[in-house]
């Protein structure tokens, strides 16, 4: 009999980059043509989306296993980096999706505002709502 099959730890870098890959295929097949930030911009004040029909949005992907909408400890920090790295040039939006779920979340983080969570398809149809004055 052998052993059973230790899982792998998941790379949260490569976790990372295919969120944001996703992402980037989900808003350019809406009509918004998105590709990654990170590689390139570089830099850790870089959006993880760029797409220039959102611009004066920061956009932070997150996938996670299970839905994080609703845990206060993970809002605060993925709330803290993207208003960090958004360096309040642009309105910071956390953009989120769980395993085995098609539906991407998009949190709004308007200065000013409490949070707003829209799905991405109402985010994208009344963006200009969203938009600084």
């Amino acid at each position: 009999m052998t052993a059973p099959r230790k899982k792998r730890p998941t790379n949260s870098r490569r976790k990372g980059a295919e969120a944001e890959l996703e992402l980037a295929k989900v808003l350019t097949a809406a009509g918004f043509p998105a590709e990654r930030g990170q590689q390139k911009r570089g830099g850790a004040d870089s959006p993880d989306v760029i797409c220039p029909a959102l611009k004066g949005f920061h956009i932070e992907a997150k996938i996670t296993q299970a839905c994080k909408m609703h845990s206060p400890a993970m809002l605060a920090e993925w709330d803290a980096q993207a208003r960090r790295d958004s360096e309040g040039k642009s309105v910071p939006l956390v953009v989120h999706r769980w395993s085995r779920q098609t539906t991407w979340w998009v949190r709004v983080l308007m200065p000013g505002f409490p949070p707003v969570w829209l799905t991405l398809p109402d985010f994208l149809s009344n963006v200009n709502h969203w938009r600084q004055p």
